[in-house]
C-alpha cells in the first residue's frame, strides 16, 4: 500500500476512523475485483505526515505534537489492521508539510542592503545557500544558526523513533536524517528511504536529497551482506513541475539513483497519482518505474482541480522485473474503489 500526504491535524474534515474504515472496506472490494489483487504485505508513507502550521503561530511546538498525536493514532490502527502489528513493515518519511516553519524562521537573520550579495539571485540560487527571499515583505535572509535550523523536522523525527521504538534492525546511513533502510519480502527488496526535505524551510521550498548521501548509502548497500533482488527508493517531493513553481525536485537526483542500480521509485507532494518511466544510458540502457501517490486525505481546498483523495496499491511482480500500480480513489461518501484514469486509457492500474 502507498499512501501520501495524510496531513493529519485535529481539525481535519475525515476522522482516523472513517480512513481506516474505507481502507479495511476497499480491501475487500480489490480481493474481489478483476483483476483481483491480494492483501498489502508492507505499507509506504512518502511524506506529509501532519498539516504543519503557519508562520507566527503560537504554541506553535504544542499544537504541532497534537497533530502528530493525530497522525500516531492513524498510523497504529493502520499497521494493526493491515500489517497484524508489525511496525518493521511500514516505510516512513518526512515531507515539506513535516517542517517546522517557526523553528526554520527563528534560526534567520534579515541581510541589511549593505550586506547584500553582489549578485543576490546568483547567491540566493546557488547549491547549498544559505540566503532565502521572502516575498511577502520583500526581505533576505540568511541561515544565522545552522544548529538550529536543523531542528526545523526534530517533531517528526521524534515522532519517528517513538514509532520504530522496539523495531530490531532498522538500519540508517552516516546521517540517519538523511536516510533509513527497510528490507522487506524477506529481505529480497532494500528500500531506501530518503529525505528530501534537504534545505526545505518556510521560504525555499524545492526538494532535495543531499547527493553525497545517496552516493554514502550506495557504498553502504554494497558493502552489507544483503543482495537485493530489488532496490526501491522512496522520498517525498515531485520531480516535474511548471517553471512558474519551485517545489519540485532536479530529476537529475532520480538518475543517480537509476545509475546506483535503484528500479523502483515512490514519492509524493503533487496530490495526484502518477506513473511513469526515468531512464538513463550509460551507455546501456537503465530505468526506473516513478510513481507518485495521491494525497491519501488533504483538505479539498489543497487537491488538483478534479482530482480525489486517492492512494495506490503497488504490485512487484514475483521476478522483481515489472511493477503494476492500482490506483483507488474516494469519489463517493469518502469510500475508496477502482479510479479511472485518463493517463491509464481509462484504466485502474498500469503496469
Amino acid at each position: 500500500m502507498h499512501i501520501s500526504d495524510l496531513h493529519r491535524s485535529s481539525q481535519d474534515s475525515i476522522s482516523n476512523d472513517e480512513l481506516i474504515s474505507a481502507l479495511v472496506h476497499d480491501r475487500d472490494r480489490y480481493m474481489r475485483e478483476d483483476p483481483s489483487v491480494i492483501a498489502p504485505q508492507a505499507i509506504v508513507v512518502s511524506g506529509d505526515i501532519i498539516q504543519g502550521v503557519p508562520l507566527y503561530t503560537d504554541n506553535f511546538a504544542t499544537k504541532i505534537q497534537k497533530q502528530y498525536e493525530v497522525a500516531k493514532d492513524f498510523l497504529d490502527e493502520l499497521v494493526k489492521r493491515f500489517l497484524q502489528g508489525d511496525r518493521s513493515r511500514l516505510v516512513m518519511i518526512p515531507g515539506n508539510h513535516d517542517v517546522d516553519w517557526n523553528t526554520a524562521f527563528t534560526a534567520l537573520a534579515s541581510v541589511s542592503s549593505d550586506e547584500l550579495p553582489n549578485d543576490p539571485e546568483i547567491a540566493l540560487h546557488a547549491e547549498g545557500s544559505l540566503l532565502r527571499w521572502d516575498w511577502k515583505t520583500l526581505t533576505m535572509y540568511r541561515i544565522k544558526d545552522p544548529e538550529l535550523y536543523e531542528q526545523r523536522l526534530a517533531p517528526f523525527w521524534q515522532f519517528f523513533k517513538d514509532f520504530y521504538d522496539g523495531v530490531p534492525e532498522l538500519k540508517s546511513g552516516k546521517n540517519p536524517y538523511d536516510v533509513r533502510i527497510f528490507n522487506l519480502c524477506d529481505d529480497r527488496i532494500g528500500v531506501a528511504a530518503y529525505n528530501s526535505c534537504h534545505g526545505n524551510d518556510c521560504f525555499a521550498f524545492q526538494g532535495m536529497i543531499r547527493p553525497e548521501a545517496i552516493a554514502r548509502n550506495d557504498l553502504d548497500l554494497n558493502d552489507s551482506k544483503n543482495i537485493y533482488d530489488l532496490r526501491m527508493a522512496v522520498w517525498h517531493h515531485g520531480i516535474e513541475g511548471s517553471p512558474y513553481r519551485t517545489d519540485y525536485m532536479n530529476v537529475n537526483i532520480v538518475h543517480g539513483l537509476i545509475g546506483r542500480g535503484f528500479r523502483l521509485g515512490l514519492h509524493g507532494h503533487q496530490h495526484k497519482s502518477h506513473v511513469n518511466a526515468q531512464e538513463i544510458r550509460l551507455p546501456d540502457q537503465e530505468r526506473m518505474a516513478v510513481v507518485s501517490a495521491g494525497s491519501l486525505c488533504a483538505s479539498s481546498y489543497e487537491l488538483p482541480v478534479g482530482i480525489p483523495r486517492q492512494y495506490n496499491i503497488i504490485e512487484i511482480a514475483d521476478d522483481f522485473c515489472s511493477v503494476r500500480t492500482h490506483v483507488r480513489s474516494m469519489s463517493v461518501a469518502n469510500l475508496f474503489s477502482k479510479a479511472h484514469l485518463p493517463d491509464f486509457g481509462g484504466a485502474s492500474f498500469l503496469t
